[in-house]
Parts: structure tokens; C-alpha cells; sequence
């Protein structure tokens, strides 16, 4: 108690509890995965995720990306895998109506580095009947497919997801896919390339982190770098397309903090760089992976409840950086 009554005497965080006075021009909706945090709620007798309507009071956060539904096994979808996170028991529910209670908005997002992918032992018909169900039962405003494994069905998952985009119009398509500085990998550009063929309406949004021990440089740099390889990619497979509607196609979510490889460092300035970037082009959005690494602790690795970072004082420090005009 004694800290948190320290930390909202910091300027930034009073800038937060504050935060309807934050501009915001480029959509920001952090990653937080959904099964790191959890406890138990005696209300519920079950174990919970972490309060997320808590951190937005706190940092001003308006919009999630819930994190990562995969197989368990069988074509059995559950957060993280886990057979006790299941969505056949609409584990997370609870949080999910809670959020929109709050006019907090979500997406739900599928696949990940772990794991198996649901498009390895799901036929088509069954991928398009998970599909449903999650949206029946959490209501997201948008699906995010994470494609960066050996598992995943490209061909079946776009397949699905066609069907899924002409039963539910309103609900949004991103595709997250890994980049380098110089643009998308062949994983990425294969799904992007199959996705315009079968005319879906989506956004892709570029994981712009562990580029590999060589990037050593700036990591805001480098993630302007590979938006904007991207968006030249974009421009040949869509060249009726204006500029801002390309920009606008375009999201990033760098992993804040130390990367997985340990020698690139996501800080405090690069957010600041790569937010000033985007507002200038006006792309569909940021994000960051995740909030409940945006704390601050003396780790030098990739902890995942934490940033490593020297200079990050107050939780949500990365968040309300992101979030400001």
C-alpha cells in the first residue's frame, strides 16, 4: 500500500489517474496474456484473470488484445492451452463482461509462439464453429490471428476466417506475423498474400522484436524501419490503394523492455519515437507486448511479468507513454 500511495505522488501516474485529458490519435491496445496473474475469486470458485478494468483506472487503458487461445488438444480450444482454461466452461467470461461493463473494449486473440494452433487438428467446419463460439460467448469487437509457429493451417485458416468475416461483418481481422527491419518474413508474407486473395478486410500488425543478436541499434529505428518495409509490400499487392488507406492497414506491437534476445532493449524514448512515427502516418494502431510486463524490475531478461528496464519507474509507464498525444 505504502508503494502504490509513493508511485500516485509521480506526476505520470497522476497524468493517468487523470486520464480522459490524455490524447490519443493512434489506437492503443496493449496485449496482456490472459493466464499469467490469475487468482482465486472466492465470488466465483475458480481461478481468475488479472482485474483488467483495475489497471485501465489506473493507466487509462481503453482497449485489450486477450491473449492467446489455442488447442489443448483434439480441436478443444482454451487460453494458453490449458485443458482448466477451457472455452467449452467460458473461463475468462467473467472479466470479458466485466470490461465491457466498464465500455472497456477487447479483441481475443489466437495462436502465439506455443502451443498448437487450432487450424492443426480442427477441419474447416470445426475451425468456423470455435470461431463462433468465441465470439458467442465473449463478445470481442475483433479476432487477432498470432501466426509466428509451425503449426498453423494457412490455407484452412483463411478459409475459416472468410466464412467468419461474411457471418459477422462488424467484427475486426488483424493478422499478427513477425518482421525484420528490412520487412515481413515468408511466413508473413504468405499469410498476407493468401488473406488479399481471398478479399478479406483486415489489418496486419507487425511483431517489431527479436530481429536476431546482428540488431543491435535503435529498436524504434528498426521498427520504423520494418513499417515502412511493410507498407511497401502492401503498396505492390494493393497498388489501387491510397497511401493512408495503406498506412491505416498497418499496426505495431513491439515487445517493450528487454526482448528475448537480451541484446535489444525496447525503452522508454523508443516508444516515444516510434508513437511519433505512427501518429504522423496515421496507421491502424499500436500495441505492446504486454501489460503485465509493464513494470519496472532490475531483470535483464525476458520476464513476463516485467520490463527489465532501468529507466521504467511506475507500472504502466510504457502504456501511458503510447497513450500520449
Amino acid at each position: 500500500m505504502l508503494f502504490i500511495l509513493f508511485v500516485c505522488n509521480i506526476p505520470i501516474c497522476a497524468a493517468a489517474n487523470n486520464h480522459p485529458s490524455i490524447l490519443l490519435t493512434t489506437p492503443f491496445s496493449p496485449y496482456t496474456d490472459f493466464t499469467i496473474n490469475t487468482h482465486w475469486d472466492p465470488q466465483y470458485q475458480d481461478m481468475e484473470p488479472m482485474d483488467l478494468v483495475t489497471v485501465s483506472k489506473i493507466s487509462g487503458i481503453t482497449n485489450y488484445r486477450l491473449a492467446f487461445i489455442t488447442d489443448a488438444g483434439n480441436c478443444t480450444p482454451a487460453w494458453g492451452g490449458q485443458s482448466f482454461y477451457a472455452i467449452n466452461a467460458s473461463w475468462g467470461k467473467h472479466m470479458t463482461d466485466k470490461l465491457r461493463s466498464n465500455n472497456i473494449g477487447y479483441i481475443i486473440a489466437l495462436g502465439g509462439a506455443t502451443g498448437n494452433d487450432l487450424s492443426a487438428n480442427c477441419d474447416i467446419p470445426q475451425l468456423i464453429a470455435v470461431f463462433e463460439q468465441i465470439i458467442k460467448i465473449y463478445q470481442p469487437q475483433g479476432l487477432d490471428f498470432d501466426i509466428e509457429n509451425g503449426t498453423v493451417n494457412i490455407n484452412k485458416l483463411i478459409v475459416a476466417i472468410k466464412q467468419i468475416q461474411q457471418n459477422h461483418p462488424e467484427i475486426t481481422i488483424s493478422f499478427t506475423v513477425p518482421v525484420m527491419p528490412e520487412g515481413l518474413t515468408l511466413l508473413g508474407k504468405q499469410v498476407i498474400s493468401q488473406a488479399k486473395d481471398a478479399s478479406l478486410h483486415y489489418t496486419i500488425n507487425i511483431m517489431a522484436m527479436d530481429y536476431g543478436p546482428g540488431y543491435i541499434g535503435n529498436m524504434g529505428e528498426y521498427a520504423i524501419q520494418a513499417a515502412t518495409s511493410v507498407f511497401n509490400f502492401l503498396k505492390t499487392l494493393y497498388p489501387d490503394h491510397s497511401d493512408s488507406t495503406i498506412w491505416k492497414m498497418i499496426e505495431i506491437t513491439p515487445m517493450i523492455g528487454v526482448n528475448d534476445i537480451n541484446v535489444e532493449q525496447f525503452t522508454l524514448q523508443d516508444v516515444d519515437i516510434l508513437r511519433h512515427f505512427a501518429n504522423k502516418k496515421n496507421i491502424g494502431g499500436l500495441s505492446l507486448w504486454s501489460i503485465t510486463r509493464d513494470n519496472p524490475c532490475p531483470d535483464k531478461w525476458a520476464s513476463p511479468i516485467c520490463s527489465g528496464n532501468n529507466l521504467q519507474i511506475v507500472p504502466y509507464e510504457f502504456s501511458l507513454h503510447f497513450e500520449m498525444q
